[in-house]
């Protein structure tokens, strides 16, 4: 498969999955607010409850764009990201699913106009098992080469962060970690090995 061809099939892939996830939230959100399913989390009882929204867009959105600039010279960079973040939402739909736990009485609502755009239509508060924020860190860490302390320093920020935010516990931190290496691992072994190959 060309490189062309390639790029236009992981975008729609990652369409694709988006759309879904998209489709799932509202269905989770309803079966979370009937469970009442909480975690005591001892992280709380340390960090302050406070927005910090605009730290967590620029950091967010800040490593997608560091990831463009250190991939730019590799060849399927785009593609495999757009891969691996769309599986990342299939496996999210699934933990979410087995999961469902119910957001923090002290949640502050996190504003992202891009999420609140095109993903999270409505109020949604309840995707919290595991932390999509965190593991998209984790894929830009574990897929990019060098500079790989700075990602790690960016992801342990940002968990502070959307810990602070109260959008997420720290089991949904730590859980991106192993998540995200799965996600990178299955993408890579199914396409982007093989092409690196041809």
């Amino acid at each position: 498969m060309s490189q062309n061809k390639l790029l236009i099939v992981s975008l729609l892939f990652l369409l694709a999955c988006a759309a879904m996830f998209s489709l799932f939230l509202p269905i989770h959100e309803a079966r979370v607010d009937e469970l009442k399913w909480y975690f005591d989390d001892p992280a709380f009882w340390i960090l302050p409850a406070k927005d910090v929204s605009i730290p967590i867009f620029t950091i967010t959105y800040g490593t997608i764009i560091t990831y463009a600039i250190l991939n730019r010279k590799e060849k399927y960079f785009i593609s495999r990201m757009a891969f691996s973040y769309g599986l990342l939402l299939i496996i999210r739909t699934i933990t979410l699913s087995v999961l469902p736990l119910k957001e923090p009485e002290t949640i502050v609502y996190l504003e992202d106009p891009f999420l609140n755009t095109f993903i999270y239509q409505g109020t949604i508060d309840s995707d919290l098992f595991f932390s999509g924020h965190t593991a998209l860190v984790c894929l830009v860490f574990f897929q990019t080469q060098g500079w790989k302390w700075l990602f790690a320093l960016v992801g342990v920020t940002l968990g502070i962060l959307l810990m602070i935010q109260r959008v997420h516990y720290s089991i949904d931190i730590l859980a991106a970690l192993p998540f995200a290496y799965i996600t990178v691992k299955l993408v890579d072994l199914a396409i982007y090995r093989r092409l690196k190959e041809v």
